[in-house]
């Protein structure tokens, strides 16, 4: 009986010993979890603010760079472009009638002299600003690109206009027609007499030099013929629209140093 007892005794501790061991030891699913990642939370996008449309500055930027990169049409001619004479009061001031044809094919009515009393900027640089008076002719010199934008941007802001003028000094004749073929009229600074200039000292800005010369002059170009090999500008010499030879005029505007200034239409960019 003793012996049977711790029989029976070994084997209920050895029951007892496998029950513990048994609830030790995790099961599969268990294991599973445990060794799994947490789990994360999904991730959210970002709240973005409203996106700003583009300014007319960026509009006009984008416009001027498709146009100065695309094509251009063998032919193209500008209506209601009608040149001014500058020998009546204005003997000085081409430019600003050259601007004010520029304006006026716009659809504007500006006479001779709006633009010298109200917009133009006037200063002793002739660079920014006019250096004398515009209607003598022996007592007015002028005005380069740089100026003529600043009153270009004055009548804009007075007026409401939806125009953007662009300095584009230093483009080829070739580029400045696709702005023609796009109806942008051009400033283009050359001479009088469309012989070479006779330079008589610069003026640097801004990293420019800006010749001065006697023969100093500016027309408004607005349209050009390739096949023909021509140009047409309006011309306050005389005050007319008339068709010159293209190399004559390509070969002046080179060597006074490629002064030009557009003036473009953004009434349909927004």
């Amino acid at each position: 009986m003793k012996k049977l007892g711790a029989l029976l005794l070994a084997a209920m501790l050895l029951l007892a010993g496998c029950a513990k061991n048994a609830e030790s030891t995790p099961d599969t699913a268990t294991v599973d979890e445990a060794t799994q990642a947490p789990t994360q939370s999904p991730t959210l996008a970002p709240t973005l603010p409203p996106t700003e449309p583009p300014s007319i500055d960026e509009l006009a930027q984008k416009e001027f760079d498709r146009i100065l990169n695309g094509s251009y049409a063998d032919y193209a001619q500008l209506e209601d472009v009608e040149a001014l004479n500058q020998m009546n009061g204005m003997q000085a001031g081409c430019e600003a009638l050259a601007l004010t044809v520029a304006l006026n094919h716009f659809g504007y009515d500006l006479d001779f002299d709006d633009i010298v009393d109200d917009y133009l900027v006037y200063d002793n640089n002739f660079v920014i600003g006019y250096c004398g008076d515009p209607r003598k002719f022996y007592n007015g010199s002028g005005i380069y690109p740089p100026g003529m934008v600043a009153t270009t941007w004055n009548f804009i802001e007075e007026n409401d206009a939806e125009l953007y003028p662009f300095d584009t000094t230093g483009l080829t004749m070739n580029e400045l027609y696709r702005f023609v073929d796009e109806g942008c009229p051009v400033l283009i600074w050359t001479t009088y007499d469309r012989n070479s200039p006779r330079i008589e000292q610069y003026m640097e800005y801004d990293g420019v030099d800006y010749p001065w010369y006697d023969t100093e002059h500016c027309v408004c170009l607005f349209g050009y013929d390739l096949e023909d090999n021509e140009v047409k500008i309006a011309d306050s010499w005389g005050g007319v629209e008339k068709w010159e030879d293209a190399d004559r005029f390509e070969k002046v505007y080179d060597e006074v140093g490629r002064f030009s200034m557009v003036l473009m239409d953004t009434s349909k960019l927004r």
